[in-house]
């Protein structure tokens, strides 16, 4: 496989095609059992079965994800053509102890908080927004990558004061969101890791990070509202603390994580998001056949047949519909076979 063809599959994915599949139940009941930890009916595919609800008064997020721009806090980003994304760029400051100087809040009141325009949810499909730049992302955001994993070291108390005042800011632009929208879920993002190991240790972790973090989602939870933890990196010494202290109803982690491991223990407690392997399902050589077995073998190992719980909800990424349709027809009905 060339390298060229590697890029197109992670970058341009095609959108999940039209099901000829008989479904028992609809896309929602069945993702919503999966995120309760029960049997789904069929091993759900995640971004096929979520709608996303925004709100253009939440500017905590880039203003554009088609230019280079900013946010409500002056953060700002470069974009990318190659990749099609917005990337922070600078930094506001380089000590934690001097952030109370720069951050300055958003009066959220001097915002129109209301429904995207024409928004109409579909009753077949979960409501979910992305809750991104988490307290650690943010933290880096504003004052550099280096910078922050230093701060972390020698300013602790620092770092645990910037962390609360924006868990306590996340946590009310969460309030306002949910006072519009009927939120299924949330996805929450805090990156913790690199592809090799987490950032930091165990005991910063569970210094820094847990307390703020368990504040924001305990908010979340008492909305009714589940949350999705998505948290890149090898991060499998984490999760024991992450569900023991955060509660999280689902993982959006990456597969160098052992999600077998954490599904064969915890898939009573949190449902997993798995992601297929995308080199092999847009090998342009694979034939239909390969296809099928690949996914009977998925379900075979990560199903919840096989597993506590819902085992795991996928999100796939495939740039061919034919090839789409082939492997998540057969997930689909192979999985619907063995949950029974």
């Amino acid at each position: 496989m060339k390298i060229s063809e590697i890029e197109v599959c992670a970058v341009k994915p095609v959108a999940p095609p039209k099901l000829d599949v008989a479904l028992p139940v609809s896309e929602r009941e069945n993702f919503l059992k999966a995120l309760n930890h029960e049997k789904p009916c069929w091993m759900p595919n995640q971004y096929r079965t979520t709608q996303f609800a925004f709100c253009k008064a939440n500017q905590d997020m880039p203003r554009s994800m088609k230019s280079a721009t900013d946010d409500w806090f002056g953060c700002q980003y470069i974009f990318s053509e190659k990749y099609g994304t917005p990337t922070p760029h600078g930094v506001m400051f380089d000590d934690i102890t001097d952030w109370k100087a720069f951050v300055k809040w958003p009066d959220m009141d001097d915002y129109v908080w209301e429904k995207t325009p024409g928004f109409q949810a579909n009753p077949d499909k979960v409501l979910c927004t992305p809750y991104g730049n988490g307290i650690f992302e943010r933290m880096h955001m504003f004052m550099g990558f280096e910078n922050a994993l230093v701060a972390l070291i020698t300013e602790p108390e620092a770092c645990k004061d910037f962390f609360n005042a924006m868990a306590d800011y996340k946590i009310e632009i969460f309030n306002r969101m949910a006072d519009i929208y009927d939120f299924d879920f949330v996805i929450y993002n805090d990156d913790w890791g690199t592809a090799k190991d987490t950032f930091f240790s165990i005991d910063t972790m569970k210094d820094l990070l847990l307390e703020p973090t368990r504040r924001i989602f305990e908010a979340i939870h008492s909305r009714g509202v589940k949350v999705e933890f998505h948290n890149c990196g090898k991060i499998d010494r984490f999760i024991p603390y992450i569900l023991e202290e955060l509660n999280p109803d689902a993982l959006e982690i990456q597969t160098i994580n052992d999600i077998k491991q954490i599904i064969s223990t915890y898939g009573d407690r949190v449902t997993v998001e798995y992601a297929p392997n995308p080199f092999f399902i847009n090998d342009r050589d694979v034939t239909a056949g390969q296809l099928k077995a690949y996914a009977r073998e998925i379900v075979d190992t990560y199903g919840a047949h096989a597993n506590k719980g819902a085992g795991v909800a996928l999100n796939i990424n495939c740039n061919d519909a034919e090839t789409y349709k082939i492997f998540e027809t057969e997930i689909i009905e192979y999985s619907m076979k063995m949950y029974q």
